[in-house]
């Protein structure tokens, strides 16, 4: 008898973590914030298609990407207004933000190994370990599944861009794995109109083509999991190694600068169900990421005396993931005690790359424990996510690594500690077989910490400052969610209303003719609309559009900043396509609106770029289609982007490439 009680409770358990993962999906959330506004990008869609990191994330509401070029090109990301260093971004839930800078290049990044995206925008959310202003994007990769099957990709363009990867999944007894490998190299040579440096002279302006712009790209990544009693252990490696020159402006374009960068990035993982007893999941995560940057310039263009440098990075930790069923209470909770650390040193070299200004390592020590309780009422209809996140780090920059030292007498060191909080809220209006309509909102306080340039400095530039505050910042979301599923329509809409208040905002201000020194003097509130809609009719017809509406305005006491817009924010951008699949082909059109934007902080009108439109289309041919009992498929697509040649700008200075096409056979066996 006692057995068979135990065997009902957890099956009530996996029954409670199902539904709560199917019903999340109809109100735009994951199994784990069901409050948070986040969408899921399936990766598979995009298959058969020239597509990057970059290109995916750009197409969401509320996302921007700001690139330093064309495709392979230094490129960042923003949330609702956020800058880049103040979203987290995730592998697998290993965190990729270093602290050096704490932006992450999305160009360092694949996207053919990843099976989803998740960006939620909420502000953090339960299971990472860091705060996130901005919010936060984890990279899901690809796992094995239980058929066993085989890809390629082989895609060329413009621009002698090349793309070549496989992967391949399969079982073996207990054992899953999937592997893959890709190569990506492009010249990036593209006609740009050159000002020669005299913005409003445009009688010097000229046709010039983009030098040293090239790139070339590997990444392998394995995962492989299995099953021991009732834990799944998942071990994952993913290894980048990419060379690319680095341009400069338009109109100082450089000859010989050059980025080698290699990461690797391994974890294991488990997930225990029924840990210790029927109501406790237990999961964890180990991992390590060495990471080296190496920068030539051997004819100093950038600059002179210690021209190269080469920067070597390590991250390492552990997170402990544990989940209380509470049955009775109808009641989750959900924990997160996570222990990081990570070093960060850089030699300064000559033109021969020899080391002639070996730096200090700089550590930091991170250590986070989070709680939310997910707490339910009427039979679901009502969820409310209460949770609460403790930070601590611990930076240093000698060469002693330790935790010991009192702050006081050690100038080197500075400790910092915050509590954030959140509150989030579900509420299912209506709901039937069909239909699901429902209320989200969500309130957070959230954080920045500075990162060691900001805090340390770098010698000949930046003098640090150990005063400086972490930058804060009152997030607010509310809206509507409304999912319908039929036999012939699937439809998901949304819209949301979002705020951000950010005060304490880290500013590099003059210091000296030369030096410039970090001040907490900047603040900002950033307010807007999003508005999404994915529509499906008879399996054919395809249309997603979205619109942001935001308007970020600087609030800090500087008098030449006050109340200007916040560089690099439009305040309208729009995002729509509609694809039509016929039995053996398909095609589609994109059409992109994004607004007009300022690209220095005074928004002085040189600076000022113009709206513009961007429209691509593509074509598919289904040379083979798969069907539920035969998975192979080939196909063959060709796509042209931008195809009015628009030219523009995300950077000032730094060139966008006008129009550009691709063809790309791919298949699957």
């Amino acid at each position: 008898m006692l057995i068979a009680q135990e065997t009902k409770k957890a099956n009530t358990v996996e029954v409670i973590g199902t539904s709560t993962e199917n019903e999340a999906g109809k109100t735009k959330s994951v199994k784990s914030d069901p409050t948070g506004f986040t969408e899921v990008i399936d990766a598979e869609k995009f298959r058969g298609k020239y597509t990057s990191l970059t290109d995916v994330l750009e197409r969401e509401a509320g996302v921007r990407v700001r690139r330093f070029g064309g495709l392979g090109s230094y490129s960042t990301l923003s949330i609702r207004g956020s800058n880049a260093n103040q979203v987290r971004i995730y592998i697998d839930g290993v965190p990729l933000n270093n602290a050096q800078g704490g932006e992450v290049n999305l160009s360092d990044l694949s996207f053919d190994n990843l099976e989803k995206i998740e960006i939620y925008k909420s502000g953090s959310s339960p299971g990472f370990s860091g705060s996130a202003i901005g919010g936060t994007v984890n990279l899901v990769t690809s796992k094995s599944s239980r058929k066993p099957s085989t890809r390629f990709i082989v895609s060329g363009g413009s621009l002698n861009t090349i793309k070549m990867s496989a992967s391949h999944n399969a079982s073996v007894n207990n054992v899953r794995y999937t592997l893959f490998a890709q190569q990506e190299k492009s010249d990036q040579n593209f006609t740009f109109r050159n000002n020669n440096g005299t913005y409003f002279n445009q009688l010097d302006d000229f046709d010039d083509k983009r030098r040293n712009a090239q790139f070339n790209r590997y990444n392998f990544t394995g995962n492989v999991s299995f099953d021991i009693k009732q834990t799944t252990f998942t071990l994952l490696n993913d290894f980048n190694y990419r060379q690319n020159g680095i341009p400069g402006p338009g109109s100082n374009q450089t000859k010989k600068v050059e980025r080698e960068y290699l990461r690797n990035t391994s974890s294991l993982g488990t997930s225990t169900k029924s840990f210790l007893f029927t109501n406790l999941n237990l999961d964890t995560r180990l991992f390590y990421t060495g990471a080296r940057d190496h920068l030539f310039d051997p004819l100093s263009e950038f600059s002179s005396g210690t021209p190269n440098s080469k920067a070597d990075i390590q991250q390492y930790g552990l997170h402990v993931l544990p989940s209380l069923y509470l049955l009775n209470s109808n009641q989750i909770l959900r924990f997160l005690f996570a222990f990081e650390r990570e070093t960060f040193k850089r030699d300064r070299r000559n033109k021969f790359d020899e080391v002639v200004d070996p730096s200090t390592r700089k550590f930091r020590h991170h250590i986070t424990w989070q709680i939310q309780d997910e707490i339910r009422f009427f039979d679901k209809r009502l969820t409310l996510t209460p949770t609460i996140q403790q930070e601590l780090y611990i930076d240093r920059f000698n060469s002693q690594d330790s935790l010991f030292i009192n702050t006081q007498t050690d100038p080197n060191k500075k400790t910092t500690q915050y509590t954030n909080y959140r509150m989030g809220l579900l509420g299912v209006i209506y709901k039937s077989k069909e239909n699901t309509f429902s209320f989200k909102s969500n309130v957070a306080r959230e954080r920045r910490i500075p990162d060691f340039l900001e805090l340390f400095g770098e010698r000949g530039s930046v003098i640090g400052n150990l005063s400086l505050k972490p930058e804060r910042s009152v997030n607010m979301d509310a809206g509507f969610v409304y999912d319908t599923v039929r036999e012939k329509i699937k439809f998901t809409g949304s819209i949301a209303y979002f705020q951000k208040n950010i005060t304490d905002m880290i500013l590099f201000v003059p210091n000296s003719q030369f030096t410039l020194r970090p001040e907490n003097i900047d603040s900002a509130s950033i307010k807007g609309i999003e508005f999404t809609q994915n529509l499906t009719l008879f399996e054919r017809w395809k249309l997603e559009s979205n619109y942001t509406y935001q308007k970020a305005i600087n609030t800090s006491d500087t008098s030449y900043l006050k109340g200007k817009y916040l560089p690099l924010r439009p305040v309208n951008e729009w995002h729509g396509s509609i694809s039509r699949r016929f039995d053996d082909f398909e095609l589609g059109l994109e059409n992109i609106f994004i607004g007009a934007v300022f690209k220095d902080r005074a928004n002085e009108y040189q600076n000022y770029q113009p709206a513009r439109w961007l429209h691509n289309i593509f074509f598919t041919h289904y040379i083979k289609r798969s069907t539920e009992e035969d998975n192979r498929e080939f196909l063959l697509t060709l796509e042209v982007k931008n195809i009015t040649d628009k030219r523009a700008e995300d950077i000032v200075g730094y060139p966008l490439p006008g129009r550009i096409w691709y063809g790309t056979l791919s298949g699957r066996f």
